[in-house]
């Protein structure tokens, strides 16, 4: 059942990168990106592409898992890289202007649409680029399944070696060290834009020890405001499997947030006259009581 689900999740993909998408030219990258508008929504979800298996092009992920959520919907593509499976959204050789270039998509689809509430999204290499990305701006939400933490580390285990090489120009300790510290230096500059951060994890997955466990002690420390969905499978590919509900979960709560009251000021009311009250007309009291005692009963109501 969950294959026949991934491959119409796969379909549903395709189809709309042909119909959909489109290209932002940045200043020095093409960036391939699909939105789908709602001018009823003040509410942006902004997600992110994970990596996909060797020999497999990048691709938009959560298409489905969003679909039937009422609100606008940026997917940004990672189709960079030396196979075209990505390159975090970073750069080349060191430019890191793949990196700016998706800022500034991000920046222009914003002043396009205007949203009150940004909502990063992304797993494993996505949740990486969410938060990167969501860092930047104020009052973001990030929704991140395992991102992976120290990156230099990670890209220079046997299989993403190609990755590291691309994004740096080589694989040298200083650039497994630049890489280690990039999302440390991120999170510490980014202590005052207000991030709140959802992270879905497991603390018995392979990256765990090595990425999760210093990425929550990083954020801890740094009072970051988090809610940590912790769970225990064993293996960072199962991560597709529960990471979906979570997104859904977290996205529900946002938008309830978002769609309650948490303040009411009743700032008006008429002055009466200034007779003395035997003197008082009943259809002057009547007028008085109605604008402001019913008038505030009526706006609390």
């Amino acid at each position: 059942m969950r294959k026949i689900s991934k491959a119409i999740d796969l379909l549903k993909t395709k189809y709309k990168m042909v119909r959909k998408q489109k290209i932002y030219q940045g200043k020095k990258y093409k960036v391939k990106y699909i939105l789908e508008e709602n001018k009823n929504s003040e509410v942006l979800l902004v997600l992110f592409t994970s990596c996909t298996a060797k020999g497999q092009k990048a691709r938009y992920n959560y298409m489905r898992t969003v679909e039937n959520y009422d609100v606008n919907k940026l997917f940004i593509l990672d189709d960079f890289g030396f196979d075209g499976r990505g390159a975090y959204y970073l750069g080349k050789d060191k430019d890191f202007k793949i990196a700016e270039d998706v800022q500034g998509l991000i920046n222009s689809i914003c002043n396009k649409i205007k949203p009150k509430k940004e909502v990063y999204i992304g797993s494993s290499k996505g949740a990486y680029g969410a938060l990167y990305f969501a860092l930047d701006r104020k009052n973001t939400y990030v929704i991140a399944g395992a991102p992976q933490y120290m990156l230099g580390n990670y890209l220079n285990l046997p299989g993403h070696k190609e990755i590291l090489e691309y994004i740096m120009g080589n694989t040298c300790e200083e650039s497994i060290e630049y890489l280690n510290v990039l999302m440390e230096k991120k999170l510490e500059e980014s202590t005052k834009n207000n991030t709140k951060i959802f992270l879905h994890y497991s603390s018995e997955e392979e990256t765990y020890e090595s990425d999760l466990k210093p990425l929550v002690n990083e954020l801890n420390k740094l009072n970051y405001d988090c809610e940590f969905d912790v769970m225990k499978y064993n293996s960072h590919a199962e991560l597709t499997n529960y990471f979906p509900k979570y997104i859904r979960n977290c996205i529900e709560e946002i938008i309830k947030k978002f769609n309650h009251i948490d303040y009411l000021v009743a700032n008006a009311g008429i002055g009466g006259s200034a007779s003395k009250p035997h003197e008082v007309s009943m259809d002057e009291w009547n007028k008085v009581i109605s604008v402001n005692q019913t008038g505030i009963f009526l706006l609390n109501k």
